[in-house]
C-alpha cells in the first residue's frame, strides 16, 4: 500500500527539504494557534468562539500527530544542510578534506544538486578531479529562494540606497518579516476581520484610515474591500517584501579614483 507513496517520495529527493520544512512550519503554526485559542482566549469557555472550537481541537490533534513524526526527521534534515553549508563555505582543504566522507554523505541525502555544488567546490579547491561548470538556473532547489533571502547582505533596497546599515542582516530580516506578517495579516483583514463587531466578534474588516484618525465607524462587516487606505497598506507592504529579496547581479564595486601623479 506505501509502495506508491515511497516511489513518489524518493523521486522528490531534492525537494525532501523544502517538503519538510515546510509540513513541519505548518503544522507547529497550527499547534501554536490551538494553544493559544484554549490558554490565551479561553476559547473552551468563550461562547463567541465556539464555532472554532471543533477545527482548533482537530488542528491541534493533526498538528500534534504530524509533529511526532515529520519534526525529528526535519531536524535531521536541516542538521545535515547546516553541516554542509559549512563545508561549501569552508576555504581550508585540510578542513575539506578531514570532513570529506560526512559531507558526501549529507549531500547525497539532500538530493543530486547539492552533490553537484559539493564536487564543484571540491573541483575549485583541487580536492577532486573534473571540470567545474557554472551554476544554471535550473539547478536549483526550492528551499534556494528562502534561504537566499533570509541570509542576504545585498537586497534590492541596499542597492537603491546604497547604506551600510541596509546590508546588516538583522535589518534586512527583520524588514522581510515585518513586510511579509503585515501584508498577509491586512488580507486576512480584509477577507475575514480583525476588528470587533456589534455582537464582540472579529468579524469585521478595520478600516486603517478611519482607526488612526479616530473617525466613525472605523472598521466595516467582511469581506470589506472599499478601504483605499487597506490597498495603499498592501501596496506598501509589497514593495518592502520586493525591495528586502536578493538584488540580481554582481554588485556593482566603487571605483576609487587613483591619486594624480605628481610630476
Amino acid at each position: 500500500m506505501l509502495a506508491p507513496f515511497k516511489r513518489w517520495w524518493e523521486s522528490q529527493r531534492d525537494r525532501h527539504l523544502f517538503i519538510l520544512g515546510t509540513i513541519s512550519f505548518i503544522s507547529f503554526a497550527v499547534v501554536m494557534w490551538s494553544i493559544i485559542f484554549f490558554f490565551f482566549l479561553d476559547g473552551a469557555q468563550v461562547q463567541d468562539l465556539e464555532h472554532l472550537r471543533n477545527p482548533t481541537w482537530a488542528g491541534l490533534f493533526v498538528g500534534f500527530t504530524v509533529l511526532i513524526f515529520v519534526g525529528p526527521e526535519f531536524i535531521h534534515y536541516h542538521g545535515q544542510w547546516s553541516f554542509l553549508m559549512e563545508i561549501l563555505n569552508s576555504t581550508s582543504r585540510a578542513e575539506m578534506g578531514r570532513q570529506r566522507k560526512e559531507a558526501e554523505e549529507a549531500s547525497t541525502l539532500l538530493g543530486s544538486v547539492w552533490s553537484a555544488r559539493l564536487k564543484a567546490h571540491y573541483i575549485e579547491y583541487g580536492l577532486a578531479k573534473g571540470r567545474s561548470t557554472p551554476t544554471k538556473a535550473e539547478d536549483s532547489v526550492p528551499e534556494d529562494i528562502l534561504i537566499n533571502w533570509w541570509a542576504t547582505e545585498d537586497s534590492r533596497l541596499s542597492r537603491m540606497l546604497n547604506l551600510n546599515f541596509l546590508r546588516e542582516r538583522w535589518f534586512n530580516r527583520s524588514l522581510a518579516f515585518t513586510s511579509v506578517s503585515g501584508f498577509l495579516l491586512q488580507i486576512y483583514n480584509m477577507i475575514l476581520g480583525l476588528a470587533k463587531s456589534e455582537n464582540d466578534t472579529r468579524e469585521n474588516t478595520l478600516h486603517l484610515w478611519e482607526y488612526l484618525n479616530g473617525m466613525s465607524p472605523g472598521s466595516y462587516a467582511a469581506p470589506y474591500f472599499d478601504d483605499v487606505s487597506g490597498w495603499l497598506f498592501l501596496l506598501i507592504t509589497a514593495a518592502l517584501a520586493w525591495s528586502s529579496y536578493p538584488a540580481s547581479g554582481e554588485r556593482p564595486v566603487p571605483e576609487v579614483p587613483e591619486p594624480d601623479e605628481e610630476e
